[in-house]
């Protein structure tokens, strides 16, 4: 009976303690929700512009392909980025290999404002060798790839562009996903005589 009485003469004071008001303050920001694939399915890219074929995702869509020249863009909407791909034939463009990588280079190091870390790693795949950039920090191309066939004679740039203003730790998964799948690339890319 006295736990009633309690219970009765406590009900109004929770009330009135729920009713007042409290100043609202901002939640912290969620991060994203980012599903990545278990695996790919792959369609082979062929140009007739183009001496090159290459294996890239299913789902990336190409989005330019030029017909005087070989630049491609390849976008995946699930995760709003584009691969930028560029061909260059040193002989048409009167440079060698050695100034396609240094002008390549020299625009990979132009995220130093913003980039912690530029790691040149190297890059040997069946279709020649070259440099595989991994840029960390918060920049809109975490990835970059540089390749030459044996001859230097043919040269390809492979950029990853961000559309999106996720933060990159936010972004890490989609990253690391994607880094595969340009090495996957990289490993398929063959040269067209």
């Amino acid at each position: 009976m006295n736990l009633r009485w309690i219970a009765a003469a406590a009900l109004p004071a929770l009330m009135l303690a729920a009713c007042t008001t409290y100043e609202p303050y901002p939640r912290p920001m969620a991060y994203a929700r980012i599903d990545l694939p278990a695996s790919y399915a792959y369609t082979a890219f062929s140009s007739p512009v183009c001496p090159l074929t290459f294996e890239y995702p299913a789902t990336g869509v190409i989005t330019r392909e030029l017909s005087d020249s070989c630049w491609v863009d390849i976008r995946f909407p699930e995760f709003d980025l584009k691969w930028h791909i560029t061909y260059r034939d040193a002989d048409a463009g009167g440079k060698d290999r050695a100034a396609h990588y240094e002008e390549y280079r020299r625009l990979i190091y132009k995220h130093t404002k913003k980039a912690l870390r530029i790691e040149e790693l190297p890059l040997q795949v069946p279709a020649g060798s070259g440099v595989w950039f991994n840029i960390t920090g918060e920049v809109g191309t975490p990835s970059q790839v540089f390749l030459a066939d044996s001859s230097g004679k043919r040269v390809v740039m492979i950029s990853m562009y961000f559309q999106t203003a996720l933060k990159n730790d936010s972004l890490e998964p989609v990253i690391a996903h994607m880094r595969n799948e340009m090495l996957h690339m990289s490993g398929t890319l063959r040269w067209v005589e």
